[in-house]
């Protein structure tokens, strides 16, 4: 690895995780400002509550693309897992704080799961299976978000502890500390209100919120 393709493939996944999938979903669909209601984030979650089911599986596996494409990608480019790791979390980044709506993006959840799948398939197909018993057991989705993503993680050291794992392995679970620490301070609030008991399971919630300085200055 060198520090030209270090750049290029931190730019370019970065730019990829920055799309804007559910503002733009949201534009489309509806010629609405996701980021104005809900939670006020660009993420699949809220995405379903404000719009419902088919926005939401739109939203949910463009923003999985985004860390799924560039990382695979940057593998069969450059063949190398460092670089790798480096393109999951530029992809993460972007879907979080994206260049092109002013910083306001999503939590990183899904985007995330697409790196998981392009590091170790058969992981993400067991992060999903484990997802969705959560969120079918208790319909709290940030629930489920703040257990797969840091159980992914600890799925990958385990990994690399065994007999077998080499400094390859080692190197993904780089990825996965980091999606854990992004998760998991981007759940901050809900932490909170799942705490006061207000946290909104799945079907509550999508209420509009109050304006912001930009649409008190339109």
């Amino acid at each position: 690895m060198n520090l030209s393709e270090l750049v290029v493939v931190v730019v370019a996944s970065y730019l990829i995780g920055a799309i804007p999938i559910g503002y733009i979903v949201a534009r489309v669909w509806r010629g609405i400002d996701i980021r104005d209601y809900g939670s006020g984030v660009i993420g699949a979650t809220n995405v379903l509550r404000t719009m419902g089911r088919g926005p939401f599986i739109a939203v949910l596996i463009g923003d999985a693309l985004k860390g799924y494409v560039p990382t695979l990608a940057t593998w069969y480019i450059f063949g190398t897992h460092d670089l790798q790791v480096a393109a999951g979390i530029s992809a993460v980044l972007g879907h979080t704080f994206p260049v092109y709506i002013g910083f306001r993006g999503g939590r990183g959840v899904a985007t995330s799961f697409g790196v998981y799948a392009a590091l170790a398939m058969p992981l993400a197909i067991g992060l999903v299976a484990v997802g969705l018993f959560i969120v079918l057991a208790l319909r709290y989705m940030s629930v489920m978000s703040m257990v797969t993503v840091p159980l992914g993680a600890l799925v990958l050291v385990f990994l690399a502890i065994l007999p077998g794992g080499d400094v390859y392995t080692w190197s993904k679970t780089i990825f996965g500390a980091f999606a854990t620490a992004i998760v998991l301070l981007t759940h901050v609030p809900n932490i909170r209100r799942l705490i006061q008991g207000t946290e909104p399971k799945i079907g509550e919630g999508g209420e509009t919120r109050p304006p912001t300085v930009r649409q008190r200055a339109t």
